[in-house]
């Protein structure tokens, strides 16, 4: 589901930066289009900066930190062996979105944004699949016990022992009816 979430948000990122290039971009005549006056339009805007224009001209180290966050994301979702559908939602909402930016940062040299809510800085599908992976992600790990204690039927089963809760596996059992100690 993660790989799922992320191919959707990265396709629906490049879809729209792609119709907004080719309708409000650098030859258009006109950069923005008012939808509800100024409190919301799309306009068109070349950001060299991270989300929401933070980190102006940092692309390089944007890129990077995107591909290291990426790569984290996905090997705690492996290591963990969680099956949560709302962990997989969440870490395949920041993934597509982190990589939709990426992909502008390395064809373009800057990410598109189009997206102009009232003083709010300029956002694009990618920043808002960030913002609500993240969100999502907090509330996912707040209540991991509840929502991700799913363990795979594979998944290796700590013994209890008489320092746990006082039970043996029914293998040691055997094994000390048959004399090993092991």
């Amino acid at each position: 589901m993660l790989l799922a979430v992320a191919g959707l948000v990265i396709l629906a990122d490049q879809a729209s930066k792609l119709a907004v290039v080719h309708w409000l971009g650098p030859d258009a005549t006109n950069h923005r289009v008012e939808i509800l006056g100024r409190a919301l339009a799309f306009q068109y805007l070349e950001n060299t900066g991270a989300a929401f224009g933070v980190l102006d001209r940092q692309g390089t180290f944007l890129t990077v930190l995107a591909g290291v966050v990426v790569a984290a994301l996905l090997g705690y979702y492996l290591r963990s062996g969680r099956t949560s559908a709302l962990l997989a939602l969440s870490l395949g909402l920041v993934s597509g979105g982190a990589l939709g930016n990426v992909i502008d940062r390395v064809r373009l040299g800057y990410v598109v944004d189009f997206v102009a809510v009232g003083i709010w800085p300029k956002f694009n599908v990618a920043d808002s699949a960030v913002t609500v992976g993240v969100v999502l992600l907090a509330w996912v790990l707040m209540r991991e016990p509840e929502l991700t204690n799913e363990r795979p039927e594979n998944a290796v089963q700590p013994e209890r022992g008489p320092t746990g809760d006082g039970r043996w596996s029914e293998m040691r059992k055997a094994a000390l009816r048959e004399g090993g100690c092991s």
